[in-house]
């Protein structure tokens, strides 16, 4: 129960981070809101750790390519703060779930941790992707001038 309340807790997190990132980025830029973004993130966990448990990771025996997810991180919040303000934040966040739906998908079948089958779950699940690409799709259909 902890966990789907803390997941909960981030998902409320994030869509005040795209909102402040957002207006920051109209401001300056989409990458300077990511980078003062990352800045303060850095701040916040260095103290976390000065303060807890301390800088103690074996950063060379770790493969390099773990670290990506840093770029990916950086490049994640710089996207957003550039499309929230176009988009509005739920269609940008809509639009994020569903892009990590459908992937996950892919990465949890190739991982193992969800054994794809021809059952009911299964088409539940590429059934649920399915919709919420088309949601979008006909959504933006319908915002097009005619």
């Amino acid at each position: 129960m902890i966990f789907t309340l803390l997941a909960l807790l981030n998902g409320i997190l994030i869509s005040f981070s795209r909102v402040l990132n957002g207006r920051l980025a109209t401001h300056k830029s989409a990458f300077y809101a990511s980078w003062i973004n990352h800045l303060g993130g850095f701040v916040f966990i260095a103290l976390i750790l000065l303060f807890g448990q301390g800088f103690s990771a074996p950063l060379l025996s770790i493969p390099w390519y773990v670290y990506m997810g840093g770029v990916i991180g950086g490049l994640y919040v710089g996207l957003n703060s550039y499309v929230v303000p176009r988009l509005g934040v739920t269609l940008a966040t809509l639009l994020v779930i569903a892009g990590q739906l459908v992937v996950s998908l892919l990465v949890d079948v190739f991982l193992g941790k969800l054994v794809f089958s021809f059952s009911w779950s299964g088409l539940q699940l590429i059934l649920g992707a399915a919709l919420i690409v088309c949601g979008f799709y006909l959504l933006r259909e319908s915002k097009k001038p005619k």
